[in-house]
């Protein structure tokens, strides 16, 4: 399939079937793969970036949003009086709380549910965060609307997501982090992914991206890429190397290998009331 570079919802990527339950089949199969420590792709200088304008209090309460194996979480931890972090995932979830034991915290917990229905009383939390999840969700709208509604009038919200890099190539962007990973859906914007804090009723107070170099085997491998498609993303970069199409990962070589540029964003909002 040929990747479609219009402004169209779809972005060019096929998406049959349920999300969630592609979600969780993903991330049931990638949840072995995480290190044993518990630190993919969250060591201690990257979750220092994505906390380093989010306010924090020893007396809070935080709730982390498809928290995965916990790193965020447990990032928290220290600077927070407990930390509550829900997912889709059961095997994520135990990778999480095994993570938890080792560690010695105690005040994180790990809970199975649905993000887009939080089984949380609202205005419960004051912090709520979520991290390298927003591009798998469906739709983010009635995520946030559920982050703002359990969200304490005067509390915060962090969301640390990828963001595409160049608007004018959302389709092909999309379509191969597809073909890598199935379980995504659509990258947001950085400026659409700040638009969206402020509808829900959050005054935006620290809206920050870096671009990050990522090794494409390294991606692949991660993400359990099938064979077939590997080889379409490799073809396809290098296509563009030796000047082609291009793929929007804006792909390079160091030391022989290959890479691509990833941007994150951090946004963190202050809810009125």
């Amino acid at each position: 399939m040929a990747p479609d570079n219009s402004a169209s919802d779809s972005g060019g990527v096929p998406r049959p079937g349920d999300t969630l339950q592609r979600n969780r089949q993903a991330f049931t199969a990638q949840s072995a793969g995480f290190s044993s420590a518990g630190d993919t792709y969250a060591d201690a200088d990257d979750l220092a970036w994505m906390l380093a304008e989010l306010p924090l209090s020893g007396a809070d309460r935080a709730l982390d949003v498809a928290t995965g194996t916990g790193e965020l979480a447990r990032a928290l931890a220290p600077r927070v009086a407990t930390v509550v972090g829900i997912d889709a995932t059961e095997a994520m979830l135990e990778q999480g709380r095994r993570f938890v034991a080792q560690h010695g915290i105690e005040n994180v917990h790990c809970e199975h549910g649905i993000v887009e229905a939080l089984p949380f009383e609202s205005e419960s939390f004051d912090v709520v965060a979520s991290r390298y999840a927003f591009h798998h969700f469906a739709d983010p709208k009635p995520v946030l609307a559920e982050m703002a509604r359990v969200c304490k009038p005067g509390g915060h919200l962090l969301i640390v997501d990828i963001v595409i890099p160049d608007e004018a190539m959302r389709g092909s962007y999309d379509y191969y982090e597809w073909l890598c990973d199935p379980s995504h859906v659509r990258c947001l914007g950085f400026e659409e992914l700040r638009a969206l804090v402020g509808l829900f009723g959050f005054d935006v107070t620290s809206a920050r991206a870096r671009a990050i170099d990522e090794s494409v085997l390294e991606w692949m491998e991660f993400s359990l890429t099938p064979d077939a498609n590997r080889a379409e993303i490799l073809g396809a970069l290098r296509d563009e190397l030796a000047g082609g199409a291009r793929t929007g990962l804006a792909p390079f070589e160091r030391d022989g290998a290959l890479y691509f540029e990833q941007r994150d964003a951090a946004v963190v909002g202050r809810r009125k009331g």
